[in-house]
C-alpha cells in the first residue's frame, strides 16, 4: 500500500514540473517585440487638397521594428485625365523604432494654375528596414476653380459735379460671373450713393460706377474722405486694392484755363452772381468765382460797344472774407456818395482799362495793384493804400473776348501773391466810363432794386479749396 502511495506522489510531482514554464522558452509574451520578420510598408494619403493646399501623407509598418526605418518617397505619374500639380514634402520619412506609422504634409502649388482638374501622385521609392508594399503610390487631387483677384480704384476726389467714377477690376477674366458686394467704412466723412452690388459678367474684366456723394448744409471748407471697401465675393478673391478712397475737397475745387473760349465756366455749382432785373449800373450782368487750390478765377460777362470807348474797371479783393480787416469804399463814383457794397473788409484794390488798343487788356502788361495796409475800416483813399509797383503775368494775368457788343473775361489770380491762403475770399467789381468822370455804368454784386433805385449788396463771397502753394 505504501509502495503504491509513493508512486502515485511521485507521478504527480513530475506532471507539475511539465507544467511550469522555461524562462528560457519561446512562448509567447504579449509584452514582449516580434522579432525575425521583416515588416512591410505601405503609403496611403488624403483623397485631396484641403482650402489651404494641405494634405496627410501616412506611412503604415505591418508591424512594428526594434530599428528605425527609413522611406524615401518620389513623384510618381498620374492617372490620366489629370493635370500634373506641383506639391512639396519631406522625401524622406523615418518611422522610430517601434512606432507603426509616420505622417507627412504635403502643400501643393496653385500659383498661375487655370481651371481644371490637377493631380499630384507619390510612392515609396525604396525603404530601408522595410519591404515596401505592392502598388505603394497614391494620387491627391485638386480640382481649381480660378478666382480671378478683385481690385478698387477710384478717382481721388469728387468733382464739382457731386460725382467720382470707382472702378472694379479683376486681375483675368473668369467663364463664371464676378459678383462683388460694396460698402461704405464707417470712418468716412460724407455721405455717398452708388451701386452697392456690381456684376461683372463672364469673360470680362471690368465694370465702372458712379458715387455721387452729398454735400451737407453749411458745410465748412476742408476735406472730407469717403472709403467704399469691398464686402463680399462671388466667383473671385481680394486683391490688393480691396478699398478705394475718394475724397469731398469742399468747397469743390475747379481747374480753369485762360483760353477765351469760357466752356469750363459752363458749371452749375460754381459761385454766380447775375444782375436782378431794373437794377441800375447795368452793364456788368455775370460774374462767377471758381478757385483750386493755387488760384482763384474771376468770370465776367457785360455790355460792350466796342474797344474804341473807355472801358475803366475795378476789381476790390477782401482776402480773408473778413469785413472788419481792410479799408471800405465810401462813394459810387465821383459823383455818388454812398455804399456800393453793404460791407466791406478791402485788402486789395485793383485799377486799370480793360481795353488795351484793339484787344482786352492781358492784366499785367499795364494796371495798378494797390494793397491796402492803413487802419482798418477806414476809406480806400485815406492814406493807407499803396501801388505794388510791377508784377508778373503769375500774379494776375486775363484773356477776354468781344463778340456783337457783349464782353467776356476770365481772370486769373495767385493766391500766394494775394495772400488767399484761407477758405474763403470776398470780391466785387466796377465798370466805368472814363469820359463821364468816371461815371459808375456796371457793379457787381448788386441788390434787388426798389423802385428802380441802386440797391447795394454784400460783397461776393467764395469758399476756397485747402490752399497748396
Amino acid at each position: 500500500m505504501k509502495k503504491t502511495l509513493l508512486l502515485l506522489s511521485s507521478l504527480l510531482t513530475v506532471a507539475a514540473l511539465s507544467c511550469t514554464p522555461d524562462s528560457g522558452s519561446n512562448t509567447d509574451d504579449p509584452n514582449k517585440e516580434k522579432t525575425g520578420n521583416t515588416p512591410v510598408v505601405s503609403i496611403s494619403a488624403d483623397a485631396s487638397f484641403n482650402a489651404e493646399m494641405k494634405a496627410k501623407i501616412t506611412l503604415t509598418l505591418s508591424e512594428a521594428s526594434s530599428s528605425d526605418v527609413k522611406v524615401k518617397l518620389a513623384k510618381a505619374p498620374i492617372q490620366e485625365g489629370k493635370a500634373e500639380l506641383a506639391a512639396d514634402y519631406n522625401k524622406t520619412v523615418t518611422i522610430k523604432a517601434g512606432d507603426l506609422k509616420a505622417e507627412v504634409e504635403a502643400t501643393a502649388d496653385v500659383l498661375g494654375l487655370e481651371g481644371g482638374d490637377y493631380q499630384h501622385a507619390i510612392k515609396i521609392d525604396s525603404a530601408e528596414g522595410a519591404t515596401v508594399a505592392e502598388n505603394a503610390v497614391v494620387y491627391i487631387n485638386y480640382t481649381f476653380v480660378f478666382k480671378p483677384d478683385v481690385n478698387v480704384y477710384a478717382d481721388p476726389q469728387f468733382a464739382s459735379t457731386c460725382e467720382a467714377k470707382l472702378q472694379i477690376a479683376l486681375s483675368k477674366a473668369t467663364t463664371k460671373d464676378v459678383v462683388v458686394k460694396l460698402e461704405t467704412d464707417s470712418q468716412s466723412k460724407a455721405e455717398v450713393e452708388y451701386e452697392q452690388t456690381v456684376t461683372i459678367p463672364a469673360g470680362e474684366t471690368q465694370k465702372e460706377i458712379i458715387v455721387k456723394v452729398k454735400v451737407a448744409d453749411g458745410l465748412e471748407p476742408g476735406v472730407y474722405p469717403v472709403i467704399i471697401k469691398i464686402q463680399s465675393i462671388e466667383n473671385g478673391q481680394p486683391g490688393s486694392a480691396s478699398s478705394a478712397t475718394i475724397n469731398l475737397a469742399y468747397p469743390f475745387s475747379k481747374d480753369i484755363i485762360l483760353d477765351g473760349l469760357f466752356d469750363d465756366w459752363d458749371d452749375a455749382s460754381l459761385t454766380t452772381f447775375t444782375l436782378p432785373e431794373g437794377s441800375p449800373y447795368s452793364d456788368l450782368k455775370v460774374m462767377k468765382l471758381a478757385a483750386n487750390s493755387r488760384y482763384v478765377y474771376v468770370y465776367l460777362e457785360f455790355n460792350d460797344p466796342g474797344f474804341e470807348y473807355g472801358r475803366p474797371f475795378d476789381m476790390f479783393i477782401d482776402h480773408d472774407g473778413d469785413p472788419s480787416t481792410g479799408c471800405i469804399l465810401t462813394s459810387i463814383d465821383n459823383d455818388t456818395v454812398g455804399e456800393i457794397f453793404t460791407s466791406y473788409g478791402i485788402r486789395w484794390y485793383i485799377e486799370l482799362a480793360l481795353h488795351d488798343g484793339d484787344h482786352y487788356n492781358d492784366f499785367h502788361s499795364w494796371g495798378g495793384i494797390y494793397r491796402f495796409d492803413g487802419t482798418d475800416g477806414t476809406g480806400a483813399f485815406s492814406g493807407g493804400l499803396g501801388s505794388i509797383g510791377a508784377f508778373e503775368a503769375t500774379m494776375m494775368c486775363a484773356e477776354g473776348t468781344l463778340s456783337n457788343g457783349v464782353g467776356r473775361l476770365e481772370i486769373q489770380l495767385n493766391r500766394t501773391d494775394f495772400g488767399m491762403t484761407g477758405n474763403k475770399a470776398r470780391f466785387g467789381v466796377k465798370i466805368m466810363d472814363g469820359a463821364n468822370n468816371w461815371r459808375a455804368l456796371g457793379i457787381l454784386p448788386q441788390g434787388t432794386p426798389s423802385a428802380g433805385a441802386f440797391k447795394p449788396a454784400d460783397m461776393g463771397t467764395i469758399y476756397l479749396p485747402v490752399y497748396a502753394e
